[in-house]
């Protein structure tokens, strides 16, 4: 019954649990003492194999088991009866002479990437937890080594007006462009991010043009004051050279809904459904076309007005208007459509909704 294996282990804990809560008895009953044996047999055997006490990733499909019946991978090698491998956690003393040292060759604080035990360094995370920080900044600020990100003269205002300027001046699109082409004074693009926004600044440099809510909106406002009225979205997705559906991605709304949020009415509207049936929508167009003197059914241009439906309703359902006036028993007409005989319409009409194609 793999189908419900997941869902009755959600609620019951394990299988065993899901079928004595039925009130039916479990194929297998194994005791504490049981499995516990049974871990044992499986280390025994892979020392006398191997000639070494196992790693906890070559026992992963015991994970489960060891962590419920002993806490933890080392208490589970000792209750064996053999020596738990050295964790070998380096003191604080040692992660920060390791930095030191590093900044001592190399004249230059190092990056989180360059964490590498070729470069004398220990792994990134052992900084992180053992000096208690959230960022690599902190960690050489807590070290006393200057941050490689903030190593400018710059205040943060003119860091932001001159990186702009050089966006401006090469036209940059790319961060790996920046990188490229800033001088040595400059902030890295990882402090540029952080910091402005790599996107809101290529914005404000007219080098891009990222897709947020505030391009939206600004484009949107931009567009009509200059046409002097509510654009539509074709032209919105034209102005940003981007569809309607990133638009929406983005803002997690309907579109006409965002233009409603920010104090504008939306140029067109989604037409309402309908929720008539096929017969319905055919006895109303009869009815309302005897009731308003059209012997051979409503004109496609006036059905809006006189039905509420719209032509794409009506041709949805019947497939033409020939075929909606085949059903309510007026005669074809062939202008402004290609002609259908009697007989094609009524053999369109009897296939289901999503024949199909061939």
């Amino acid at each position: 019954m793999e189908h419900i294996n997941t869902i009755a282990r959600r609620y019951f804990g394990t299988w065993n649990n899901f079928i004595a809560a039925a009130g039916l008895q479990p194929h297998i009953q194994k005791t504490e003492a049981i499995v516990k044996a049974e871990l044992f047999a499986l280390i025994h055997e892979f020392y006398q194999a191997n000639k070494r006490i196992p790693m906890r990733r070559e026992f992963s499909s015991k994970s489960g088991s060891i962590i419920k019946y002993f806490g933890s991978w080392n208490k589970f090698i000792i209750a064996a009866g053999y020596d738990a491998n050295d964790r070998r956690i380096p003191s604080k003393g040692k992660l920060k002479n390791s930095l030191v040292r590093y900044y001592i060759k190399h004249r230059r604080s190092p990056a989180i990437s360059e964490c590498l035990k070729s470069n004398g360094l220990y792994n990134d995370r052992s900084y992180l937890t053992h000096f208690n920080v959230s960022t690599w900044a902190d960690v050489l600020e807590y070290v006393g080594l200057p941050p490689y990100y903030r190593i400018t003269t710059m205040t943060e205002e003119e860091a932001k007006e001159n990186v702009i300027k050089l966006i401006k001046k090469h036209r940059i699109k790319y961060v790996k462009d920046y990188q490229r082409l800033k001088p040595e004074n400059y902030p890295s693009a990882w402090y540029v991010k952080e910091k402005f926004g790599w996107n809101n600044l290529c914005y404000m440099a007219g080098t891009k043009i990222p897709l947020t809510k505030f391009s939206i909106k600004d484009h949107y406002l931009l567009l009509t004051k200059k046409l002097g009225r509510t654009p539509t979205v074709k032209e919105l997705e034209v102005k940003m050279g981007m569809t309607s559906g990133a638009m929406t991605w983005k803002l997690n709304q309907p579109l006409n809904e965002f233009i409603l949020s920010i104090g504008q009415t939306p140029a067109n509207k989604t037409p309402e459904r309908c929720k008539l049936s096929k017969k319905q929508l055919a006895e109303l167009y009869k009815t309302a076309s005897i009731l308003h003197g059209f012997e051979n059914g409503i004109p496609r241009s006036k059905l809006l007005e006189l039905t509420g439906y719209s032509r794409e309703v009506y041709e949805k359902r019947f497939h033409c208007m020939g075929g909606l006036r085949l059903v309510c028993g007026f005669k074809l007409n062939a202008k402004g459509q290609r002609h259908y005989t009697e007989e094609e319409l009524r053999n369109i009409l009897k296939k289901p909704k999503y024949v199909r194609q061939r």
